[in-house]
């Protein structure tokens, strides 16, 4: 059985082995993205919550290159940025863990040096940043020390990017808040004013600094929740993060909000709604015909749409979606249909699409109207279309005509009892449909969730949900969307789940892994890794209890009092240089 989660994971193997109702299918709708898992993974830390921890990390280490670095996503650029937040998430992890993660951080630092450029920076500035800020916290108890000079070349690393950092100028505020926190400056940031999000990073770096933050703001993203979450410890902030974690990690939405809401129109997929539902917000519709493309959308997220009146650079489609809409709301459509049998050309409407859709929705409103010519003109352009072969191609008309055409026509041919043509749009969608159930846009295009969507919709519409190709169509959206979540059984002291990898925890050490059960009465704890193979979901368990090292990592007031004194140092060192520089200067003039 496949799932998909974007370019991240490419075959997952959901419990095929597993008895019937020891699954559960939940929506897999999310991807997991390195800024938002890395930040939400140092928040948790400081509030203890060290199975969430664990848990973030990884899917970190799942999210990794070959070359111990890491892209914003799986299979994306890797960078300095996301490198290093990686690493920071990693070393709280290995606290808990100790053993788990340290050759994983030790491979990340030489990375970061190799791509380290020779005047200090790495990718830009916020890299730079990020990447000093890092390595000073690696230093602190995780290098290996049986890696000969590495410690020095770490050393020179940090001091080559903060001098960079010294003389570079920040483009943004949210390049100077990581700048001040990579030089270890907080009376600068406690003077620098923050609007909006760059309170949360601002307080997040004072934080880290040291100093006790006060913030009661709200906060939209996940890596703005997760900063005043560190910085606060404010339980409201701890709910709203946790809220945001999708099988043990934080990320973003894998598919467009659009297709997500085309998908829950069919029945059994509603629950999809509350997924999408406050992202349909974000979208501001520019022109006309956006608004009329999105009211649908709204109106499933209970949301007013706005609607415009004028017509005259509208398709005849969307007036007639205006009217629908309208009667949904509970106002008067006269206008709109008044216009619509006015604008018809012997029962034409500009082409088979738009004549589909308008005797569709004249229909659904009960509009008294002789639909004959409609019909007879869909009817015939269905034969033409059928019959008629491109001179460019040799491929009958019909190829190069968007699938969801015929779904709308599907639902007329039905609903007018047109059986010749509603078997020859079925034979015609059947040939289209892919083995996997997934209907293109048009043939040998990619399979999408809209196209499939409305394609499995119109047959609902129909009557025809007892078909194949319905019935196929469910089950590519199904496969694609979600995932069968399995539950790990305890009895006797012993964990199983078949096809699972346990990470076992004792004494604050990774003390090893083992496959399809594991004895883990005596542990701090264990992580489950299902499937063990490109995971769909990770999730840890207390048994005694998680525990953090103390001495290493979280003593960032030791870390950047450090810091702050390399800082003055390097800027001693390039006044001196520059010193020098102006003295040759004078010599040789």
């Amino acid at each position: 059985m496949r799932r998909i989660l974007g370019a991240a994971l490419i075959l997952m193997i959901i419990g095929l082995s597993l008895p019937m109702g020891s699954a559960k299918i939940e929506p897999y709708v999310y991807k997991p993205t390195v800024p938002e898992t890395a930040f939400a993974v140092l928040a948790l830390y400081r509030t203890g919550d060290y199975d969430k921890v664990l848990e973030g990390c990884e899917w970190l280490v799942a999210l990794k290159t070959p070359f111990d670095s890491w892209g914003m996503a799986y299979g994306e650029e890797h960078m300095a940025k996301y490198t290093a937040m990686a690493m920071l998430a990693l070393m709280r992890g290995e606290n808990i863990a100790r053993g788990r993660y340290r050759d994983v951080l030790n491979g990340a630092a030489y990375w970061l040096i190799y791509k380290q450029n020779p005047d200090g920076s790495w990718e830009d500035y916020t890299g730079t940043a990020l990447a000093v800020i890092a390595l000073k916290e690696f230093l602190n108890g995780y290098i290996n020390e049986n890696l000969t000079g590495f410690e020095k070349q770490v050393r020179d690393a940090i001091n080559r990017g903060e001098g960079w950092l010294i003389e570079a100028k920040p483009k943004t505020d949210a390049e100077r808040i990581f700048g001040y926190l990579a030089l270890g400056k907080r009376d600068e940031l406690e003077k620098m004013g923050a609007e909006g999000e760059l309170k949360a990073y601002r307080a997040f770096a004072l934080a880290y600094l040291g100093e006790k933050v006060e913030l009661s703001d709200d906060f939209e993203s996940t890596g703005a929740i997760a900063m005043a979450l560190y910085s606060t410890g404010d339980e409201k902030y701890r709910r709203e993060l946790l809220e945001k974690e999708h099988f043990g990690f934080w990320g973003v939405l894998h598919y467009r909000v659009l297709d997500l809401l085309s998908v829950s129109k069919v029945g059994g997929f509603e629950d999809l709604r509350g997924i999408a539902c406050p992202y349909l917000g974000k979208i501001t519709p520019g022109d006309d015909w956006e608004r009329v493309i999105l009211a649908d959308y709204y109106l499933l997220c209970n949301m007013t749409p706005e609607l415009p009146s004028n017509y005259s650079g509208l398709f005849p489609w969307q007036v007639a979606e205006i009217a629908r809409v309208k009667a949904l709301l509970g106002e008067n459509y006269s206008d709109e249909v008044g216009y619509l049998l006015s604008t018809a050309r012997n029962g034409v409407w500009k082409d088979f699409y738009n004549t589909a859709y308008v005797v569709w929705v004249l229909r659904e409103l009960n509009v008294s109207h002789d639909y004959g010519a409609s019909l007879s003109y869909l009817s015939n352009n269905l034969t033409w279309m059928l019959k008629t072969k491109d001179p460019k191609t040799g491929n009958p008309v019909y190829y190069n005509v968007p699938t969801y055409y015929f779904a709308y026509g599907l639902i007329v041919f039905s609903e007018f009892g047109m059986e010749k043509e509603l078997n020859e749009t079925l034979n015609l969608l059947a040939e289209r449909q892919y083995p996997n159930g997934a209907f293109p846009y048009t043939p040998g295009s990619v399979a999408g969730l809209t196209s499939t969507a409305k394609t499995v919709w119109a047959l609902r519409q129909a009557g025809l949900v007892n078909m194949t190709a319905y019935t196929k169509g469910v089950s590519f959206l199904r496969d694609v969307l979600y995932a069968d979540i399995p539950k790990t059984t305890v009895e006797g002291g012993v964990a199983r789940l078949t096809n699972a990898t346990f990470l076992l925890i004792g004494d604050g050490r990774y003390v090893g892994n083992l496959t399809d059960e594991a004895k883990v009465s005596e542990l701090d704890g264990y992580v489950v890794i299902y499937p063990s193979q490109n995971p769909v979901m990770i999730s840890a368990y207390v048994v005694k209890g998680f525990r953090a090292a103390e001495g290493v990592g979280e003593n960032d007031k030791i870390a950047y009092l450090y810091i702050g004194a390399g800082a003055v140092l390097i800027a001693m060192a390039v006044l001196i240089m520059r010193r020098k520089e102006r003295g040759g200067e004078r010599e040789k003039k």
